[in-house]
C-alpha cells in the first residue's frame, strides 16, 4: 500500500468510539461441528461483502438443504443462488468462487477436508489456505485467525469504503493491504477484539458507496485549486494572443482571396474554350465533306460526259460507213 493513504492515529480514534464487542461466532453458530474449518469457509464466504445476519441466514438455509459440505461442492452456482436467495450480494460469483474453493480442497486432499492441516506450521497453512482457488483474502483471512490462529485481520471491500469515509484511508485500497497494515497497528493478542469491533463498524454502518481512487474530500478540494489555478494565466494568456491571430488570419486571407478568384475564372474558361473548339472543328469537317462530295461529283460528270461523247462519234463513224 502507498505511504500516506492510512492513517494510524484515525485508525486508533475510531476503535476507541467503536469500543469492544462480541467476536462473531466462526461458523455463525455456536453449535458443536461449526467449528470444522470447511464450514467456517462457507461461513467467510457468506459473510464477504455482506452482514453478518445475512450471512446466518444464508449459513442456515445451505445447511438444511445440503447432506454436507461435498454435496454443496458438487451444486451448481445457481443452485446455490437458488438457496441463499436471488437478492444476495453478489449472488453468483459469490457460489462460483465457494465452489472452486471446494473443488480445490478435494482436489487436494482427495476429500472436502482440512485434517491434514492440523499438525502443518502455520506457513505452510497460509500458503495452502490463501493459495486456494477462487478464495478472496478476506476468507483466507477469517479461516486462517480463527482455525488456525494466525495474527490476520479480514477486510473486504465494504469495511476499506466505510474507512475511506471515516478519514481512516485517503483512497481505496487493496483490502489485502489494508488488511496486512491494521495487523501491523494492532498487537496479536488483540486481533480478536479489533476485528469483532470492525464487524460490529460494517454492520451497524449503511452500505458505502465505492469512491474512485484518489478523491477524498481533501484531495478533490486540492486539485480543484490547482485547476484554478492552472486556468487563470491560460486565459490571460489567450487575450494576449488574440490580436496577433486575428493579424495572422486576415493577412493571408487577402492574399489568396484574388488567387482563388483568377482560379475559378480560369476553371470556367477552359471548358467554355474546349466547347468552342470541338464546335469550330465539327464546321471544318463539314466544309471538308462538301468539298470532296462537290469534286467527287464533278468527276463523276466528265466521266459520264466523255462515255456519253465517245459513244455517239461512234455511231456517226458506223453511219457513215454504212453509207
Amino acid at each position: 500500500m502507498k505511504s500516506g493513504v492510512a492513517d494510524p492515529a484515525k485508525l486508533k480514534t475510531l476503535l476507541k468510539k467503536l469500543g469492544s464487542h462480541e467476536p462473531v461466532p466462526s461458523a455463525g453458530e455456536g453449535e458443536t461441528g461449526y467449528d470444522d474449518p470447511i464450514a467456517v469457509i462457507v461461513f467467510s464466504f457468506l459473510l464477504w461483502e455482506s452482514t453478518t445476519q445475512q450471512a446466518r441466514d444464508a449459513m442456515n438455509k445451505i445447511v438444511e438443504s445440503v447432506v454436507d459440505f461435498n454435496d454443496l461442492r458438487v451444486c451448481l452456482p445457481g443452485e446455490v443462488v437458488a438457496k441463499i436467495g436471488a437478492r444476495y450480494p453478489n449472488g453468483i460469483e459469490r457460489a462460483q468462487r465457494l465452489k472452486d474453493t471446494l473443488h480445490s480442497i478435494y482436489l487436494a486432499h482427495h476429500a472436502v477436508s482440512l485434517d491434514s492441516l492440523q499438525s502443518a506450521g502455520k506457513r505452510e497453512v497460509r500458503s495452502f489456505v490463501e493459495g486456494l482457488k477462487g478464495i478472496p483474502p478476506f476468507v483466507s483471512s477469517w479461516v486462517l485467525q480463527r482455525c488456525y490462529e494466525v495474527h490476520t485481520i479480514p477486510v473486504d471491500d465494504r469495511l476499506v469504503d466505510l474507512l475511506v469515509e471515516k478519514g481512516v484511508l485517503t483512497e481505496v485500497a487493496d483490502p489485502s493491504e489494508v488488511g496486512k497494515w491494521l495487523a501491523r497497528q494492532v498487537k496479536s493478542s488483540d486481533g480478536r477484539k479489533v476485528e469483532a469491533a470492525l464487524r460490529a463498524f460494517v454492520d451497524s454502518s449503511p452500505k458505502p458507496t465505492r469512491k474512485s481512487p484518489g478523491k477524498s474530500k481533501a484531495t478533490g478540494k486540492k486539485a480543484a485549486a490547482k485547476k484554478t489555478a492552472k486556468k487563470a494565466p491560460e486565459k490571460k494568456a489567450a487575450k494576449k494572443k488574440a490580436p496577433a491571430k486575428k493579424t495572422t488570419k486576415k493577412a493571408p486571407a487577402k492574399k489568396k482571396a484574388p488567387v482563388k478568384k483568377a482560379a475559378k475564372k480560369v476553371a470556367k474558361k477552359a471548358p467554355a474554350k474546349k466547347k468552342a473548339a470541338k464546335k469550330a472543328a465539327k464546321k471544318a469537317a463539314k466544309k471538308t465533306a462538301k468539298k470532296t462530295a462537290k469534286k467527287a461529283a464533278k468527276k463523276t460528270a466528265k466521266k459520264a460526259a466523255k462515255k456519253t461523247t465517245k459513244k455517239t462519234a461512234k455511231k456517226k463513224t458506223a453511219k457513215k460507213s454504212g453509207r
